[in-house]
């Protein structure tokens, strides 16, 4: 989101980031978040089914009826290997029990399949202890996950019967199936430990049975999807949008700034002050590059929807940095004197998020596509409410940085997912 750059403040006409001693009152700050930021739960326009669910739910539950875990110092030694599986066990066993907690069937699933992995790692590791499971054998295990990937790939298509819930949905499996590659090459694999660890053995059954459950999530969504009364191939059409919405990446690329910004203030056309409204402009704009360049770039992967979906976001930023841009050089120096500011800022973040996520404009993409801009909020308020004694504003405008680039973001997402929307039923 860009609010993790180093950001500023402008108290006046022309100041500069870094040149003011006023503070803010932590207490204020408390106030000001103390209300909800609001939640926009990930979904999927499938019908993912309680049984699937619950699946992935048994699988990690006889893996971890399988261990005797929590474990203790008779059964694992070696202290630092029994501290890291109990926190596995624990994170395995957290994850079944908020299951049901999650707001929606794809959370819910998201979560079982975390505890599927890491009920995974648990069983693996003891196994590797009492000497029933090595690394030769899960590198072993290795050629009937490929094989599954290649029986699957073989299979699907960009089918559908409404072209924007399609292309969401088959994002969803092009990531599946990426993820699955990744993780049974070294692409996804962390920093190797010592061959010979339990933890080692650990690592590498854990990333083989995210392999399996990439696999099993993507087969089932194009499953749910298959089966529709009228299923058209989707394939020339998403073709056709990719190659447009790319042609629009490309007109708008000159006129985005490069990714490193020295100096904020220069990308407006007014004398201002580094404002946090300046330094999120400067953070929209970087992030507008990087993502349109990414976009642009070709992949040797299956990847039309998610070529789709990385153009439309790259566009989402260009078009949020624009008007950003636009309202500052209007007059508005977007700046951060105190708390009241900073909840003037989130009360319209909030605004933005919620007419986003209630409109019914480009719906499929805006709610696929909305999470992913709005988390950076609940982290900022949290930040905020951890603050004690007296704050420098400096400080605060940084953190209320994530508030505008939050708002532009969700303002600019409504219109480009209708326009996306539009190009996938027209062409």
């Amino acid at each position: 989101s860009g609010a993790g750059a180093v950001a500023s403040l402008a108290g006046c006409l022309g100041s500069r980031f870094g040149t003011s001693d006023r503070t803010i009152d932590a207490d204020a700050l408390a106030e000001v978040v103390s209300g909800d930021a609001p939640t926009v739960p990930e979904t999927l326009p499938v019908d993912i089914r309680p049984s699937f669910i619950d699946r992935q739910r048994s699988i990690a539950e006889s893996d971890l009826s399988a261990v005797p875990a929590p474990f203790d110092r008779g059964e694992v030694p070696n202290g630092v290997i029994r501290t890291r599986l109990n926190d596995a066990f624990e994170s395995a066993t957290d994850s079944i029990d908020r299951i049901d907690e999650a707001e929606t069937p794809y959370t819910r699933l998201t979560r079982a399949n975390t505890a599927r992995s890491r009920a995974h790692y648990v069983w693996a590791a003891w196994q590797a202890i009492t000497g029933s499971l090595s690394r030769e054998d899960l590198d072993g295990a290795i050629p009937a996950i490929e094989d599954a990937i290649a029986e699957f790939t073989a299979r699907w298509s960009y089918v559908g019967d409404d072209p924007v819930r399609a292309v969401v949905v088959h994002h969803e499996i092009e990531t599946e199936i990426r993820g699955a590659r990744n993780w049974i090459t070294s692409r996804g694999r962390r920093p190797p430990r010592n061959s010979g660890t339990a933890l080692a053995v650990a690592d590498r059954a854990e990333d083989n049975e995210r392999a399996r459950t990439n696999v099993d999530v993507a087969s089932y969504v194009f499953d749910r999807f298959d089966r529709l009364d009228e299923p058209t191939d989707q394939r020339s059409r998403f073709e056709d949008v990719r190659e447009r919405l790319r042609d629009r990446l490309r007109d708008q690329r000159a006129s985005l700034p490069t990714r490193t910004v020295e100096d904020p203030t220069t990308l407006i056309d007014r004398d201002v002050g580094e404002t946090a409204g300046v330094r999120a402009v400067a953070d929209l704009g970087s992030e507008a590059r990087y993502r349109t360049t990414a976009a642009l770039e070709p992949d040797d992967s299956p990847s039309l929807a998610r070529d789709i979906h990385g153009a439309a976001n790259a566009v989402v930023y260009a078009r949020a940095f624009d008007s950003l841009r636009a309202r500052i050089e209007g007059g508005d120096d977007i700046s951060v004197e105190s708390a009241a500011d900073v909840a003037a800022l989130r009360t319209a973040a909030i605004d933005a998020v919620e007419t986003a996520r209630d409109t019914d404009r480009g719906t499929p993409l805006v709610r696929a596509m909305l999470p992913r801009y709005t988390s950076g909020m609940a982290r900022t308020d949290t930040r905020l409410e951890r603050q004690s004694g007296d704050v420098s504003v400096q400080s605060i405008a940084v953190d209320a940085i994530e508030y505008v680039v939050a708002a532009a973001i969700c303002r600019a997402l409504v219109p480009v997912c209708e326009t996306a929307g539009t190009l996938l039923l027209d062409s």
